[in-house]
């Protein structure tokens, strides 16, 4: 079987799903991947990975491509280059099936009419399912034509090492690796630190990744610039892990993410994880593998109970270590994968015009109806109604990049109407 992956480019967690699940694909079975860019890459690692398994990695050119394949992967994310994509190219007649990298059920949203024109829907987090956007009927169909296919790559809890020691030193480490800023943070993250550092004078927070201004900012003005620690980007995030008593992964109620791998690594390495009950976290971390909690007094006296307790902590370590290793196994992802792609049947012709004409319509696609309408609203008003919309927008649609209003107007500088909008949220 040929598989063409289609996929706006091979970085972050995309990057790993896609080439994870190619070079296993044709390990494990006799088929042929291929992956079609439709941007250069700005890092190489994973195309380096794909080609060093002999899997083709080029730029979209033209059409002629599409023919080549048996199956047509597309992996979505709502990039803003994949809805020109999708808009341009000519029908297809082939089977074609989605691979949502996002839980679609806050933004970028999963559209129900967008999901449902593709023959199979691969989902990498059953909370996917949840989406307050589709009506009863739109989920009975999605749910008919879905497939679970984590986006954990070549990913194998086994291959981490366990966490060997839990005696506590000096301070009491509660790391953290991934995005640092509230588009994926707890927009209270600080206050629950705050709970913590009240109960515990030798906590220490490590926050691995890129730094940002407006959490150190907040941090500073708790007065708990001491407790913090900044690494910055760590390549070897397993043995960072090992130097941390707890994993307090506290996440925006609202935030787009699925397999949370970084989350898998931390379960994997046997290290006590701490998450907030909502959103994809609830599923990956069942309450026999972790700690829910919902506030911050709830998260400080979590923290404090593990601190007190070693033997806890080893327990609980050990109970999330079994889990990932029982539900998060590469090759069964790889096995569903395929199995989906064989099950696709071409169900006619796959048009999607319905997408819009511009790229103010590819931007609003991916809001849910009400934020839809508040924007063409906005956009029909003065420039102060632009600025009030803009200051209550969820903060993804202020980032730089993750599709967010800003990514969508830097990649179509031709667009008016989103330039406007960009210009405004600039004065901000």
């Amino acid at each position: 079987m040929r598989i063409l992956h289609i996929a706006a480019h091979l970085g972050g967690g995309a990057g790993k799903a896609i080439s994870g699940i190619a070079v296993l694909g044709q390990q494990m079975f006799p088929d042929i991947h291929r992956v079609v860019l439709l941007q250069a890459p700005e890092k190489s690692g994973y195309v380096q990975v794909c080609e060093a398994h002999q899997i083709s990695v080029e730029l979209w050119k033209d059409p002629t491509v599409l023919d080549w394949a048996d199956v047509i992967v597309v992996s979505w994310w709502n990039h803003p280059t994949m809805a020109q994509f999708l808009h341009n190219i000519p029908p297809i007649h082939k089977p074609i099936l989605l691979w949502s990298h996002v839980n679609g059920c806050h933004y970028p949203f999963l559209n129900a009419t967008f999901a449902q024109t593709f023959d199979r829907v691969l989902l990498t987090t059953p909370y996917s399912l949840e989406n307050r956007t589709w009506t009863p009927e739109e989920r009975n169909t999605i749910s008919g034509r879905a497939e679970i296919v984590y986006g954990m790559g070549s990913f194998q809890a086994v291959s981490i090492v366990p966490k060997s020691s839990f005696d506590q030193g000096a301070e009491f480490v509660v790391g953290y690796a991934g995005t640092l800023n509230y588009g994926k943070l707890h927009p209270e993250f600080v206050q629950y630190c705050m709970a913590v550092c009240e109960r515990l004078p030798n906590a220490r927070f490590v926050m691995a990744g890129d730094r940002d201004a407006a959490l150190e900012r907040d941090i500073q003005a708790a007065g708990l610039e001491d407790r913090f620690t900044f690494p910055g980007f760590v390549p070897d995030v397993p043995a960072l892990i090992q130097t941390f008593d707890v994993f307090g992964y506290l996440l925006h109620p609202e935030h787009y993410g699925t397999t949370e791998n970084v989350l898998l690594e931390a379960m994997a390495a046997g290290l006590p994880v701490v998450v907030r009950k909502q959103n994809v976290e609830q599923f990956i971390v069942p309450e026999t593998a972790g700690i829910h909690v919902e506030t911050s007094e709830e998260y400080g006296q979590a923290l404090e109970q593990l601190h007190r307790n070693p033997a806890m902590r080893e327990a609980l370590g050990r109970q999330a270590r079994e889990h990932a290793m029982r539900q998060y196994d590469a090759q069964e992802n790889t096995v569903r994968f395929r199995s989906a792609c064989c099950q696709a049947q071409a169900g006619g012709t796959h048009d999607f015009s319905f997408l819009g004409e511009d790229a103010w319509l590819w931007f609003l696609y991916g809001l849910d109806g009400e934020t839809r309408r508040s924007f063409e609203e906005a956009r029909q008003g003065t420039d102060q109604d632009i600025r009030m919309l803009l200051r209550g927008c969820p903060p993804i649609l202020r980032e730089e990049r993750k599709s967010s209003l800003r990514h969508f107007a830097k990649t179509y500088p031709e667009d008016k109407i989103l330039k406007k909008f960009e210009q405004i949220m600039e004065d901000l």
